[in-house]
């Protein structure tokens, strides 16, 4: 089994990627959504720089994650400086060789934020007009797109609308990133929700918490049950990485290498629980 981490494409990229290596990483993801100088030169020089520290210690790139609009931005709004940006993500993605770029799906709402109605049949219209640009530049560059399931009403009307979404596009590169975290706080019946989506689960984010906040915290600290999330990820056959979106918010070395080990560890002992469905 893969096991990955997510690591920011920001000014500390290459100590990062050299303290996932040092403690066990083979395989990360980039994420796109930090990137400090989103610029057109930025994206011209990364895939030639992240190739080259990917080599220099020993890491392939499982998935990338796209910036996104901002959460309560309505689906029907489109921003052409983002939409520029994301396609040169996806663009990067393809040349650094990874096959998964994580984009989080749009809602929309009729009225105010305040006071409006979420819109399931006006959110699916909306991305499903906004989604074939990004999966005609992912076919273009080598890769596909994942789209991952939030929490509460953004683009998130429970896991039939995501598969219904995915299912709409008949193309090979798209499936969906099964985030651990946003499910939690949604209450998801992981067993049933791993069952419906099946093979349409292609990465997945990684991380905890209480069932009331996004902390992205670690494996061990939340109310996840990961025997039902790994052993019904291993009965539908799942093979692809198991990666974390954990955050430390500290840059401290010494302290960003502990973190580092414990969340390896961490997805050392979700492996096991997979392993033993599958004995």
């Amino acid at each position: 089994m893969q096991k990955a981490i997510q690591i920011a494409y920001d000014e500390n990229f290459e100590k990062k990627c050299k303290i996932a290596h040092d403690v066990g990483f083979r395989y990360i993801s980039v994420n796109f959504d930090d990137t400090s100088e989103p610029s057109d030169t930025t994206y011209d020089k990364a895939p030639e720089y992240i190739s080259a520290i990917l080599e220099k210690y020993d890491l392939k790139a499982v998935q990338t994650h796209l910036y996104y609009y901002y959460p309560l931005s309505s689906a029907d709004k489109i921003e052409d400086e983002l939409e520029h940006r994301v396609l040169r993500e996806i663009e990067v993605s393809g040349k650094i060789g990874a096959p998964w770029c994580v984009w989080h799906p749009r809602y929309f709402k009729s009225g105010e934020w305040n006071n409006g109605v979420y819109d399931e049949e006006r959110t699916f219209y909306y991305n499903h007009e906004t989604v074939p640009h990004y999966l005609e530049q992912a076919k273009k560059f080598g890769t596909g797109i994942a789209l991952e399931n939030l929490f509460r009403s953004l683009m998130y009307g429970g896991v039939e609308t995501l598969a219904r979404l995915c299912d709409s596009f008949r193309t090979d590169n798209i499936g969906i990133c099964l985030d651990t975290g946003h499910a939690n706080i949604d209450e998801v019946d992981f067993a049933a929700a791993v069952s419906f989506l099946g093979n349409r689960i292609k990465c997945t984010h990684i991380h905890n918490n209480w069932g009331t906040r996004d902390d992205h915290a670690p494996p061990i600290y939340g109310n996840i049950k990961w025997d039902s999330v790994m052993t019904s990820l291993a009965s539908i056959g799942y093979q692809g990485p198991l990666t974390l979106e954990t955050r430390c918010w500290y840059d401290n070395e010494d302290l960003l290498r502990s973190f580092a080990k414990h969340n390896y560890d961490s997805l050392v002992f979700l492996e096991s629980l997979m392993k033993a469905e599958i004995i």
